[in-house]
């Protein structure tokens, strides 16, 4: 028998080995889609792009405020002015505004330039000790696996664990626990970078009733720290933050520390935010095909900006308004619709735009759309990196975009938790193309700052990243054919259950799982050498259910209806839980816990795969292809 240590080493090193998505094949654009193509990005030009994305940048745009109302205005005239169909949908989301932090050192002749993030909780000069954590990596895990509950790793059995795992993301380095974390209780909790989805989470858990975080660099970042996803709900509500916390620059947490090294430090933390319900206004443009009841795809990025964002997200609104309006102009080529979406709420509501729409429009998203485009970040000055995040059954036509259109090779990674990726439940196969600088050259430094402006975008750079959107695009929209890659997806299936696999050692057995993908996996490849007609709207959609049931398990740990905290990104969440292996006794309660979790989740794993074998069985029966 392996031992758990070694099962947890193969593990990691399978994970480590194995960042990218893979086994994707990279096809040519069809004819169909390079026409398409070449039509559209012949009207998108430089200057377009840039008058755009000056009309939208002279906005502050906070969601829910003045600035983006006259963005969203702007935008809604260009798209109407053009013919397109517009619809506005105006919501209530649930969000958070920061509006400023002080700390106050006791005793000392020092007052640091702070602010607070959204959804941190507020404080009037809250005063307690100031206790130094280290860094973000040197916190005890959260426990994936309990579903809301957020508890630390090993409390889930009401004790914590007497021995450290492997951090997650096939890491070999030793997790902390709650032993190796200074006491702070009743502390300010001082730790240097920006936090992560669930950092105050796991501070307020340790204890902490306030928290100061130290920015790698010498300016601040806003940010949010709430594991809620969109709108909370009865379910997850529990979950927003109850811990103030603020931000400081790099000198600033130095000179903290520097004081704290002669002695005990108290502080007194003050944050202001205002959080509840707001306003939101969405704009989508439909831009339908000749065929009425054809399927669509959704091109989405979202509208709301930390201060003015020009890169972030100004630019993406531009490439996303001109892209609309040509492929519009060039209607009669389309295959499929295109529903472009201008999504609110992104940064002070974590994707609350986007994820309104997914549970407003879910039934429809479910029985029409084929495939979501996400676009964040584009036109940055001096970008001289290509790279794209998509899930397996697009990572090939990724690919081919950048090659085709830059003459570069990429591997795309699967998509993270973040960037409006809000229709994991839908399971709609998702694309993001990026073109970013190089760290050597500064990075993306400007990022959620002030200092996000018109000078940081270029145009000529914009027309670069919005003809390949246009190729994209074009592709979902007009090749004969949905080029997405069944195969390709089936096999990071299977990857993903060997990985795991390994993770478990001989203590748990997904033999069963491995052996239906295996049979699932030669469906596929009957279908995708049988995908030589004329395609159509049923042929889309049969498509689409094959890869549904796969893309929810993959992605997310739980319900398709109700967003997870997202606490483990690696494919198939829904068994973080094998980690616990390597960690405790088989007798423990802790072990036991997981086991029932595991056993529940490989029930779910083995339902996906029939349901897709089932979709993949009526296609080949069906005789469309």
């Amino acid at each position: 028998m392996l031992s758990a240590r070694r099962s947890a080493l193969l593990a990691a090193l399978l994970i480590l080995l194995t960042p990218m998505v893979s086994g994707c094949s990279a096809p040519s654009l069809d004819t169909h889609g390079s026409e398409l193509a070449e039509s559209v990005r012949s009207l998108v030009t430089p200057s377009g792009l840039e008058e755009q994305l000056v009309a939208i940048a002279q906005y502050e745009r906070p969601s829910g405020s003045e600035g983006e109302n006259a963005a969203i205005d702007h935008i809604v005239a260009v798209l109407r002015g053009d013919g397109i169909p517009v619809d506005i949908y105006t919501f209530q989301a649930y969000a958070s505004d920061p509006v400023s932090a002080t700390i106050e050192v006791v005793g000392a002749d020092l007052e640091p330039e702070a602010i607070t993030y959204s959804f941190s909780a507020a404080a009037e000069r809250l005063e307690g000790r100031l206790v130094d954590v280290g860094t973000l990596d040197d916190l005890p895990d959260l426990e994936t696996g309990t579903g809301e509950r957020l508890v630390l790793r090993g409390d889930a059995a009401g004790r914590a664990s007497a021995a450290g795992g492997s951090r997650g993301g096939g890491s070999t380095q030793v997790a902390p626990t709650r032993a190796d974390v200074p006491d702070l209780a009743g502390a300010i909790a001082l730790i240097e970078g920006n936090p992560g989805t669930a950092s105050v989470d796991q501070l307020a858990l340790m204890g902490a009733v306030g928290a100061i975080f130290i920015n790698s660099e010498e300016r601040l970042n806003d940010l949010i720290v709430t594991t809620t996803w969109g709108t909370p709900s009865l379910r997850n509500y529990h979950r927003l933050p109850t811990l103030p916390a603020a931000h400081v620059k790099n000198s600033d947490g130095e000179a903290l520390r520097s004081l704290m090294s002669r002695g005990t430090v108290r502080v007194r933390l003050t944050t202001e935010v205002d959080t509840g319900w707001k306003e939101h206004r969405l704009v989508v443009a439909r831009i339908p095909p000749p065929d009425p009841d054809a399927t669509y795809v959704v091109f989405g990025g979202h509208i709301d900006a930390w201060y003015h964002g020009a890169c972030d997200e100004a630019a993406s609104n531009a490439a996303m308004l001109e892209l609309a309006r040509a492929f519009y102009h060039h209607r009669a080529l389309l295959r499929r619709g295109l529903v472009v979406a201008w999504w609110p709420g992104h940064s002070n509501a974590r994707y609350g735009g986007s994820t309104w729409y997914a549970d407003n429009f879910f039934d429809d998203l479910r029985s029409r759309a084929v495939a979501y485009v996400n676009v964040d970040g584009i036109g940055q000055r001096d970008a001289k990196r290509f790279s794209a995040n998509a899930s397996a059954a697009l990572a090939g036509l990724a690919e081919s975009v950048v090659r085709q259109r830059t003459g570069e090779e990429i591997r795309p990674r699967r998509p993270g938790r973040n960037s409006d990726q809000s229709f994991n439940g839908v399971g709609l196969p998702l694309m993001q193309l990026n073109h970013n600088r190089l760290a050597e050259d500064g990075g993306y430094w400007w990022w959620h700052t002030p200092d996000d402006t018109l000078d940081k975008v270029d145009p000529e750079v914009l027309k670069v990243d919005a003809d390949l959107y246009a190729d994209g695009l074009a592709a979902l929209l007009a090749d004969p054919i949905l080029p997405v890659d069944l195969v390709a997806q089936v096999e990071a299936l299977g990857a993903a259950i060997e990985r795991r696999q390994a993770e478990a050692g001989e203590r748990f057995d997904l033999g069963e799982a491995r052996r239906r993908q295996v049979h699932l996996r030669e469906l596929v490849d009957r279908i995708q050498g049988s995908l030589t007609g004329g395609g159509g709207v049923q042929v889309d959609l049969a498509l689409v259910d094959v890869l549904r049931p796969l893309h929810r398990v993959m992605y997310s740990p739980s319900s398709p209806f109700h967003p997870d905290p997202g606490l483990d990104s690696r494919p198939l969440p829904g068994f973080s839980a094998l980690g616990v292996f390597a960690e405790e006794d088989p007798a423990s309660d802790r072990y036991r816990f997981a086991e029932v979790s595991l056993i529940r989740e490989r029930n779910r794993l083995l339902e996906a795969l029939d349901r897709s074998t089932a979709a993949a069985e009526r296609l080949l029966a069906s005789g469309g292809l």
